[in-house]
């Protein structure tokens, strides 16, 4: 169910970039490479491997733009994932 929550929130928010909306700036924030280090460093955060590993999906990460962002109030890695068959999907992992 969570993996269908991701895949239509991804789709709602590709849709609203499509035609010109964004989401409210305060309702993601997003990391720098230097910062999202530090909070692996510090242990606030798994590294991206572990969460994909936590998480159960299937498939390999195809995307070098993965970004640590606080959604919801909760750090979540976004990535784009690829599956056995090909097929490329934008996913979520959480990384606390």
């Amino acid at each position: 169910m969570n993996t269908f929550v991701d895949l239509l929130l991804a789709g709602v928010i590709a849709l609203g970039l499509g035609v010109g909306l964004a989401a409210p700036v305060s309702a993601q924030e997003c990391l720098s490479r230097r910062d999202i280090q530090d909070k692996i460093d510090s242990g606030e955060v798994r590294q991206l491997a572990e969460a994909m590993q936590a998480s159960g999906v299937e498939g390999r990460i195809i995307s070098s733009q993965a970004q640590l962002c606080r959604i919801g109030g909760q750090w979540q890695w976004q990535v784009n994932v690829m599956d056995s068959s090909g097929e490329s999907r934008p996913v979520s992992l959480p990384a606390g």
